[in-house]
């Protein structure tokens, strides 16, 4: 093919073909430039990248003031100005990344189409998480990322194996461990029983979530706040009419000096 060498251009880019070829007025199609008012070619603008990408990363992105690399496995970065976040196969995790399709932020956080060595194609919403916090009371379902980021980021979740779900009317010891029905974090142990033959309550209680705190299990009949002693089922009395409380005689009350 002959080589052209072009300075300027007249007609700038068409797609029009003329008889006998292409004229050497004008470009057909101009890759990473363009043409100027002043009829004249340069060259498009782009970005100059002084970073150091590990091995075997794949795709490059600019999020949060840091470029972003894309790897199937944990891998460091020398560079602190470049993250790798880390996206996996869903059912092969040792498939090695291809390629990244695309990657741009969505709503926050990074929206990425990667294909893997096997050819399959996925979609991922990276989500960060909160980063951790050395004393930071975590419910489940919360999504922390170490502090130093590694590319991961995880999910609490609670240990309940082994522990019994509330559940009413069911015999309650000191020492008793119950976890709620639905699941906050938190296990709860027996204190305190009141009666001979304690119980839970017949309605599950609203379970505090601040560490010391305590609840008191309702029984059908008995105040939540008893503490001791049968005599506590016993529903309060009504107090009596109060027409003649101080003894006055009358109910015009404004002679009773308050005591």
């Amino acid at each position: 093919m002959r080589t052209q060498a072009l300075t300027a251009v007249k007609a700038g880019i068409t797609r029009l073909r003329d008889k006998g070829g292409a004229s050497a007025d004008s470009v057909y199609d101009l890759l990473n430039g363009y043409v100027t008012a002043a009829r004249t070619i340069a060259c498009r603008p782009g970005t100059r990248i002084d970073v150091e990408l590990p091995p075997g990363t794949k795709g490059l992105v600019w999020f949060h003031n840091v470029w972003v690399a894309f790897s199937h496995n944990v891998t460091p970065s020398s560079d602190p100005g470049v993250e790798i976040e880390v996206i996996r196969h869903p059912t092969a995790p040792l498939t090695p990344l291809k390629e990244i399709h695309f990657a741009l932020p969505f709503l926050g956080y990074l929206y990425v189409v990667a294909e893997f060595e096997d050819g399959e194609v996925r979609h991922y919403w990276l989500e960060k998480g909160e980063p951790w916090v050395a004393g930071r009371i975590y419910l489940p379902g919360t999504l922390v990322r170490p502090t130093t980021d590694n590319g991961l980021v995880y999910r609490v979740e609670s240990d309940r194996a082994g522990y019994a779900p509330w559940a009413p009317n069911v015999a309650r010891e000191v020492g008793d461990i119950v976890v709620p029905t639905s699941d906050n974090g938190y296990r709860y142990v027996v204190s305190d029983v009141v009666g001979s033959s304690p119980r839970s309550g017949t309605t599950e209680p609203v379970w505090p979530t601040n560490p010391g705190e305590t609840v008191i299990e309702d029984v059908s009949g008995r105040s939540q706040y008893a503490v001791d002693g049968d005599d506590a089922l016993a529903p309060p009395a009504v107090p009596p009419s109060v027409s003649d409380r101080y003894g006055s005689g009358s109910k015009n009350t404004s002679s009773t000096e308050a005591q």
